[in-house]
């Protein structure tokens, strides 16, 4: 039997979920406090996502206290970016990530506080890892933020 060669047009093209979300869970323990020590911020100065399930609250997603720093812009970038990131993530993953993340609420709280029982809520905050990296990627460009591309791939063979 003759083994089976993926090909693809794109060499970044399929997204490895588990890699990437481990890749989000050391950034938010290794990296972002320093960015946040270096950006005089705190974590209470990271936006609240919406809570809505119909995302009919909004956020503005301007962090408007940087405007007045003027410390270490890149590390403000890479603040705001996240905030970008996890703001724009959609329900319920920008509430798990930013209650899990920013507020520092343990797993089983946030899961009965969102009522979903813990296998549905690890499905969705891995779901919610793998989200944050991609749409991260969009706001670490969009705010010329120096943070590294979390997002895992699986290697392919190119066409």
């Amino acid at each position: 039997m003759i083994g089976v060669v993926e090909f693809t047009l794109f060499s970044k093209a399929k997204i490895n979920k588990s890699k990437t979300a481990e890749a989000v869970k050391r950034f938010f323990a290794d990296d972002f406090n320093h960015y946040l020590n270096l950006a005089n911020k705190h974590l209470s100065d990271i936006s609240s996502p919406t809570l809505d399930p119909n995302n009919v609250g909004g956020h503005d997603g301007l962090n408007h206290q940087d405007e007045r720093m003027v410390v270490n812009l890149d590390a403000q970038n890479c603040v705001k970016a996240v905030d970008h990131a996890i703001s724009s993530c959609s329900y319920p993953s920008g509430t798990i990530l930013y209650l899990y993340f920013i507020k520092k609420i343990p797993d089983n709280k946030i899961a009965e506080r969102l009522g979903y029982q813990s296998a549905r809520y690890y499905d969705l905050k891995n779901a919610a890892l793998v989200e944050f990296a991609e749409r991260l990627d969009y706001w670490r460009q969009i705010d010329h933020a120096s943070i590294e591309d979390l997002r895992v791939f699986d290697e392919a063979k190119v066409i």
